[in-house]
């Protein structure tokens, strides 16, 4: 079984605290999956993109809680987007077992997700929506990934630039310039600026 190395999360209170991805690993490794499962999914719903990845793996071999491809697809997608490079394989290999269908409602629900992180100003979520809507939906919405590049070029989010000009040099101009004004509008009506200060731009 691959387990990302990972740093972890910082251990909370006293310095004696275990790390809990730490702690994961050392339940993987004493084969207590039951716990290994619990502590992942506890830090994977804190957006821990290793844990995500971990816990994919664990729900795709059935360690320590059922078999379950579709929540495994699930984690191993937000992993992928969350940049953890072994994901996309693991994700290729579990969308191969499921329907169109199912995979469509999955990824209803990371949109969703990734939708309430950008509404609370986390800009870590910004280029991981950019990456959903052109990797992961069945249809890539590329406007939509474009005008997500225009307001993370505008908050100098990391890698938004290169991938505004990368995606515009495959959209129409008449997409183009639309998809600025709506950029621009969405900008200005929810103060982006604001909405996203002192959240931090980089990803764990």
């Amino acid at each position: 079984m691959l387990l990302v190395a990972g740093t972890g999360l910082a251990a909370q209170g006293s310095d004696a605290s275990p790390d809990p991805f730490d702690a994961a690993v050392d339940a993987v490794k004493a084969e207590d999956f039951g716990l290994a499962n619990d502590l992942f999914l506890a830090l994977a719903e804190q957006d821990d993109h290793d844990a995500q990845f971990n816990l994919a793996i664990l729900l795709e071999a059935g360690k320590g809680t059922p078999q379950n491809y579709t929540l495994a697809l699930e984690w191993a997608w937000l992993a992928q987007l969350g940049g953890v490079e072994r994901a996309k394989e693991l994700a290729d290999r579990l969308a191969e077992k499921l329907l169109p269908a199912t995979k469509d409602a999955i990824a209803e629900r990371i949109k969703s997700h990734l939708q309430d992180r950008l509404s609370r100003g986390n800009s870590a979520a910004i280029m991981q929506f950019v990456a959903f809507n052109q990797t992961i939906l069945t249809r890539p919405d590329l406007e939509t990934a474009y005008i997500w590049t225009l307001i993370g070029a505008a908050l100098n989010i990391e890698q938004a630039v290169q991938t505004r000009n990368d995606i515009e040099a495959t959209l129409e101009t008449r997409v183009v310039l639309a998809a600025q004004e709506t950029a621009r509008g969405m900008f200005v009506d929810q103060d982006m600026a604001s909405l996203f200060a002192g959240d931090g731009v980089a990803s764990r």
